[in-house]
């Protein structure tokens, strides 16, 4: 288990944005991200079609997705710099090619029964699924859900459904400042702050600014570990074709799905642009390890590496401008370094496999989407 002097863990989850998308301002640093592309207006003027039909025709070249790049340095200033001075994942990719709940449910368990957003007239869903939450409530490691909406999307696990450890994402500001935040935190925002488009996507960098800022605030910066990442690529294009490593009864690639930002920042966390391939599982993965908790018992997640090699206890890293402040980022190197080459596929496809239950039983493999 990876020694680290992380005392907390706050894992930010946002909405609907590609690499590509939100951080080609970062190509002068040498992240291998597109440039050139038509600049993005912000807000958005439409929300693309992001489901798992709308991929496979991303995919398969049937349809383009939204060739649009957000003007990172001017809108998203604090973003570029979370990546610019902690851990950037160049190649970080949704657990899954489709939408929302199935990724939203790998980062928090590493598995998803589901390849679409539940119905919004029927019941939720609740599936008795182990959770990286239920992990550490179950070895006395304290944690809360900051969620959005009906719990959304801790209140679809049996284990955390009613628990007083899920409250709303308002609550996060309040507990950062006190300096009373649970060794765990997963948190999700309601729109606008979540950045789904149509959102104006400075009014989420501000949120997650804030929040930060609170942590910072309270003292808690030196032995806190960020993770910032986005659910799914919301239909935004991408210039990196992801490798192949898991794909659904119809044949079709469901692991990885497109490049999203993963952002890992804090007081002890190297500064350094990450080129290895990783996906949302890497996330829950990674939080045990910092947490030194067991194996979730979920194999797609437990066969994972983790990402906690970027956390050196031995760094004592400067905190991030405060909320509001000027940002001043790095300047480029000179001259500008060429992106490093795409690291090989980690492995071949491999049909994707059931669902792993708490008591040990198993529901079939995902397939209520076929394409």
């Amino acid at each position: 288990m990876p020694t680290s002097s992380a005392r907390r863990i706050v894992v930010f989850i946002q909405e609907n944005h590609t690499t590509d998308n939100y951080f080609g301002g970062l190509r002068p640093y040498g992240v291998n991200v597109a440039t050139g592309w038509p600049v993005q207006a912000n807000p958005p003027t439409s929300d693309p079609r992001h489901d798992r039909i709308a991929y496979d025709k991303w995919l398969t070249g049937q349809n383009t997705a939204t060739h649009t790049q957000v003007d990172t340095l001017n809108v998203l200033p604090f973003y570029a710099y979370l990546a610019l001075t902690g851990a950037f994942f160049e190649n970080h990719c949704a657990g899954f090619g489709t939408n929302s709940t199935p990724n939203h449910l790998l980062l928090v368990g590493g598995q998803s029964p589901t390849l679409k957003n539940p119905s919004r007239t029927q019941p939720p869903p609740l599936w008795d699924m182990p959770s990286v939450p239920g992990m550490a409530d179950a070895h006395g490691v304290t944690w809360k859900c900051y969620t959005g909406s009906n719990d959304y999307p801790a209140g679809f696990y049996k284990q955390l459904k009613g628990s007083k450890n899920l409250v709303t994402s308002a609550h996060f500001l309040a507990d950062a400042k006190a300096g009373t935040l649970p060794q765990l935190s997963y948190v999700w925002h309601d729109s606008p702050e979540d950045e789904h488009p149509l959102a104006d996507v400075t009014i989420g960098m501000k949120k997650i600014w804030q929040s930060v800022d609170a942590v910072v605030q309270s003292g808690g910066w030196a032995d806190t570990v960020f993770f910032l990442t986005w659910d799914d690529w919301g239909g935004w294009d991408e210039h990196v074709a992801t490798p192949n490593v898991e794909h659904t009864a119809d044949g079709v690639q469901l692991a990885f799905g497109p490049r999203v930002p993963l952002l890992v920042f804090g007081g002890n966390v190297k500064q350094t642009i990450d080129s290895r391939w990783s996906s949302h599982v890497d996330v829950p993965r990674t939080v045990l390890q910092l947490l030194g908790l067991p194996a979730l018992g979920v194999p797609r997640a437990d066969a994972s590496a983790g990402l906690a090699d970027v956390v050196d206890p031995s760094l004592k890293r400067p905190a991030p401008p405060a909320f509001g402040a000027a940002i001043t980022l790095p300047r480029p190197p000179t001259p500008t370094p060429a992106p490093k080459p795409l690291p090989p596929s980690p492995g071949p496809s491999q049909p994707v496999g059931p669902i792993v239950l708490r008591d040990g039983t198993t529901l079939p493999p995902p397939n209520d989407v076929v394409v």
